[in-house]
């Protein structure tokens, strides 16, 4: 994980540019929306965050960490063979505690709506009791688009093992990353 972080700030420090336009660092106060679940018998849960990016090449590229927390509750079948009987559950909640370094390019950065796609790699602990110390490594791809350089929306989707992955939709509040006043 320190190895992350330090790829990702000296990316920062070597790329930085001394005339760009737009400030260097951008932070998502807050992000909330929803998960759905891609596995059969699952519902939709909320999910909660944080972003800190850093513009490069006057803001075309965004790199940065996200911390989110975010879960849902799972369906399971029970049979019982001697009495050919199904039971289902669905009160066995999954939350998950996710950090992930993330990389977006901007494809408008100096227009008012932004549209934008991107990638992230990092690491989710869950609390699925069958999870090797509750840690995975968890992909993702996203795209979105930022409103005014303040309100930004993002869809993404996870990979995790166990049949864990989901898309979330959410609405963040962006502080930082705006033009320049020159």
């Amino acid at each position: 994980m320190k190895k992350i972080i330090s790829i990702l700030f000296i990316t920062c420090w070597l790329s930085s540019n001394a005339n760009a336009q737009v400030q260097q660092i951008e932070w998502e106060i807050l992000s909330c929306g929803i998960i759905m679940p891609t596995k059969d018998a699952q519902y939709p849960g909320p999910i909660l965050g944080t972003e800190v990016r850093f513009n490069l090449y006057d803001g075309k590229i965004s790199t940065g960490v996200e911390f989110s927390l975010s879960g849902y509750f799972r369906e399971y079948e029970i049979y019982n063979a001697e009495v050919d009987y199904r039971s289902k559950y669905s009160d066995v909640g999954t939350a998950f505690l996710s950090f992930q370094g993330v990389c977006d390019y901007n494809f408008k950065p100096r227009n008012k709506i932004v549209p934008f796609a991107g990638f992230g790699l990092g690491f989710v602990a869950s609390t699925y009791d069958d999870a090797p110390n509750g840690f995975t490594i968890s992909p993702s791809i996203r795209v979105g688009c930022e409103f005014y350089k303040f309100l930004r929306t993002t869809l993404d989707y996870r990979v995790m093992k166990y049949g864990f992955n989901y898309f979330s939709l959410r609405l963040g509040f962006v502080i930082g990353g705006r033009n320049k006043k020159i």
